[in-house]
């Protein structure tokens, strides 16, 4: 039986260590310019709730550095506060606007901490729900980096998971 090398199994060793040590993971499970969404229909209740690599919305995934890096983060704060920016319900379905929320909460980010992804959860309130048979996702409109979001939608018990593209950026029910 032969026995490995100190020097590889020390280099085994600081490799492994290196691909699963906090500094590693604290960019978070993303993959840049893809999202996910989480869909759900209860009631007149809708609730979408995006997550995506701040990277697709601002082409950087850290606090703003410099003079032109501000500029685009205040942009992109003004657009969160406009929820349909990012999801439109269909006309029919005669939605309001209920409530959002973002984590982290874009007032609160530290300068010095890098942001993985972005969570933001828009719920509305529908008067003719029977009528919501689709999802417009607008975020594709103003986010060039955006390039898909995997989209489950939960509906009535059903399930149901479909990839949105800014070619056609509609959950059909």
């Amino acid at each position: 039986m032969s026995k490995i090398p100190t020097r590889v199994a020390a280099c085994a060793l600081f490799t492994a260590a290196a691909c699963f040590s906090p500094l590693s993971l604290a960019h978070g499970n993303h993959t840049h310019g893809h999202g996910n969404v989480q869909v759900s229909v209860d009631g007149a209740a809708l609730t979408v709730r995006l997550d995506v690599p701040l990277e697709a919305y601002l082409g950087y995934d850290y606090p703003p550095r410099n003079e032109k890096q501000q500029q685009v983060w205040q942009a992109f704060v003004e657009r969160v506060a406009d929820p349909l920016r990012f999801v439109e319900p269909p006309a029919e379905a005669q939605c309001k606007l209920s409530g959002s929320r973002t984590e982290p909460a874009l007032g609160e980010v530290d300068s010095k901490v890098d942001i993985a992804n972005l969570v933001h959860e828009i719920r509305f309130e529908c008067a003719q729900p029977e009528a919501l048979k689709s999802l417009s996702f607008s975020a594709f409109r103003d986010h060039p980096g955006l390039k898909q979001l995997r989209v489950r939608l939960e509906r009535a018990g059903a399930k149901k998971t479909q990839t949105i593209r800014p070619r056609f950026p509609a959950l059909v029910f």
